[in-house]
């Protein structure tokens, strides 16, 4: 489970001019994926309220954010809203990465202040390290979600089912890349493709001789941000360099003896493709994801069990030891892999537990309203 150190914030080393840079455009907000859609959900925060402008966040760290605005993205010029805290285990991160903000001056020291926040559209999410009923917003107003797995590092059960749940449930659209494709480990890029549903693109690529990389630029989606999400060392970073033809993200070498990466990335950064609103959003390394709520990601990410599922003789089968069940009998018949069976079961009962904890607390939230007689 998550033990709540693996993308903690930590100060962030200088970052290169190179990441400011990219944003220095004939029109940075354009670039960041600003439209009339966006215009109109920040409209109630704008309208009336000429000292505000709309932005975009592009970068979080201790103690402000960065901003992309019509003048471009400054490092350093905002800081959180004193809204920023949040009180109970029903809210989510009130701040990230990819949202779409109003900002003003700060009369106090002349700096950018983000006063409101435009409502998501879709996000990346997982359970909070420090408080599991909390959503923590990895990347906001995303459309799709590359899941990044190195051909070289075991691959862990669950984990790609696991990220597509999280995209699914964020309303994104998973692509699954595999990256050191040219290591030449056929079984290890099978065991991917196993775990990865008919429904689900998933390529692989190398950063040495660019294979398959055109393949992912065609899948992302124009004029949208797309979210890059994997354990340390995966090669996210060196993805987003090498799709942008330049080495403008940091990146780091793993140890050889286990393939484990360092956290080269310490903050989730939101960087333009090409000038027309298509960007990337990197983020550091996780090791979990836990699951928050299920609106239907998990039928979503399991759409080959889902209409296995209708074959089964009783409507409320939980695909795990029953009589007639159309999922077991797919499992026994070599149709569907027993990993994703068990990986569905895990993910479920997860959820279900978190539910459980949900209703416990709002029924002790209820009796403690009740009038004292």
């Amino acid at each position: 489970m998550d033990d709540g150190r693996d993308d903690a914030p930590v100060p962030a080393p200088p970052e290169p001019d190179d990441v400011a840079d990219l944003w220095d455009l004939d029109d940075p907000l354009a670039a960041a994926g600003y439209d009339e859609a966006i215009a109109a959900r920040l409209a109630p925060a704008l309208a009336d309220r000429p000292e505000r402008r709309p932005a975009r966040v592009a970068r979080i760290e201790y103690g402000g954010c960065h901003l992309v605005t019509a003048d471009g993205r400054r490092p350093g010029v905002a800081r959180l809203p004193r809204a920023s805290t949040y009180d109970d285990d029903r809210a989510e991160t009130p701040l990230a990465v990819g949202d779409w903000v109003a900002v003003e001056r700060d009369s106090s020291d002349d700096r950018l202040l983000a006063v409101d926040v435009a409502p998501r559209e879709r996000r990346v999410g997982r359970r909070d390290p420090s408080r599991e009923l909390l959503e923590q917003v990895l990347a906001a107003n995303v459309a799709a979600v590359l899941v990044v797995h190195p051909l070289d590092r075991p691959l862990r059960p669950g984990r790609i089912e696991r990220s597509l749940v999280v995209a699914h449930e964020g309303g994104a659209q998973p692509i699954v890349v595999a990256t050191k494709i040219d290591l030449d480990l056929p079984g290890a890029w099978q065991a991917v493709r196993d775990a990865v549903p008919p429904d689900v693109p998933a390529v692989a690529v190398s950063k040495r001789d660019g294979r398959g990389l055109d393949e992912v630029l065609a899948l992302l989606p124009r004029g949208e941000t797309t979210a890059l999400i994997g354990e340390s060392g995966a090669g996210k970073s060196s993805i987003i360099n090498a799709l942008l033809g330049q080495n403008v993200l940091q990146t780091g070498s793993v140890r050889a003896r286990d393939a484990k990466g360092r956290h080269t990335t310490t903050a989730r950064e939101l960087v333009p493709l090409d000038g027309t609103g298509t960007c990337l959003l990197d983020t550091p390394g996780t090791r979990e994801l836990g699951m928050v709520r299920d609106t239907g990601g998990l039928a979503a990410a399991f759409s080959d069990i889902e209409e296995l599922a209708a074959g089964c003789r009783f409507a409320d089968c939980r695909h795990d030891r029953e009589a007639g069940c159309a999922v077991i009998a797919a499992v026994e018949a070599g149709a569907l892999p027993d990993q994703r069976r068990r990986s569905f079961l895990e993910l479920r009962a997860e959820i279900e537990e978190l539910d459980g904890k949900r209703e416990d607390r709002e029924r002790r939230l209820g009796e403690g309203r009740r009038p004292r007689r």
